[in-house]
């Protein structure tokens, strides 16, 4: 299997104007390897192209970027300190949330899995299903109550959870159609009613700048300082 890979950077545009003090700096992310497309509307027939293509764009921790045919694990796995979280997601079949050990095992949650995070400490199970024009998702916290696991806390949001990263503090989550921030009370829209649906996000890279999401033939950058979304994929 070939892969391709590539690499994000920033490409740093300083304006200057005798009329004006100091320097004007603007902040524009390009993809090394990559071109620049226009964003495709949701059952256009650029989007049917990206959503049939067989290059999957996965960007890793420090921003490379690489194109393969695999698909995504959907078991989850969370080692606690005596047994381990597994989840399961099988679309609109189902899932669980089960706790095993080497003594016994029981169910937690009957959702479909979508990631489960350590978060401020915390453990976090994500939860969701996009099927047939529905599309919703929940965080939960997960605690230990006279040793049995069981969810505390519980946040919903309106579309099925992805892919997510931590970052300054903040859980970053993409979801089937946009974007949100959790800080561990409240969630915060930050993308609503992307292209990307059904494009299936699956990885996330995210600095001060930008948030890039890998997806299903291509790339899709978001730009903090101005709110504007660029997409990105080879020729």
């Amino acid at each position: 299997m070939k892969t391709i890979k590539c690499k994000i950077f920033l490409c740093v545009l300083v304006l200057s104007n005798s009329h004006i003090s100091g320097q004007n700096m603007q902040i524009y992310p390009k993809i090394m390897g990559l071109n620049e497309f226009d964003l495709p509307e949701v059952s256009s027939r650029m989007w049917y192209q990206l959503n049939y293509s067989r290059d999957n764009y996965y960007i890793d921790n420090i921003g490379n970027v690489s194109i393969n045919t695999g698909n995504m694990d959907r078991i989850y796995r969370f080692e606690t300190g005596n047994g381990t979280l597994i989840g399961t997601n099988r679309g609109e079949w189902g899932g669980e949330l089960i706790f095993k050990n080497d003594i016994y095992e029981y169910t937690i949650l009957n959702e479909n899995i979508c990631g489960i995070v350590n978060f401020n400490n915390e453990i976090y199970v994500l939860t969701g299903l996009s099927h047939l024009g529905i599309s919703e998702g929940r965080i939960l916290k997960l605690e230990t109550i006279n040793g049995i696991w069981e969810c505390t806390f519980s946040k919903e949001f309106n579309s099925s959870p992805e892919i997510y990263a931590i970052f300054d503090d903040k859980l970053y989550i993409v979801t089937f159609n946009g974007l949100i921030v959790f800080d561990g009370n409240n969630i915060q829209y930050l993308l609503n009613r992307q292209f990307w649906s059904s494009l299936y996000p699956q990885s996330i890279y995210i600095n001060n700048e930008i948030i890039a999401i890998g997806m299903r033939g291509c790339i899709a950058v978001f730009n903090k300082q101005n709110n504007e979304v660029k997409c990105y994929k080879k020729l």
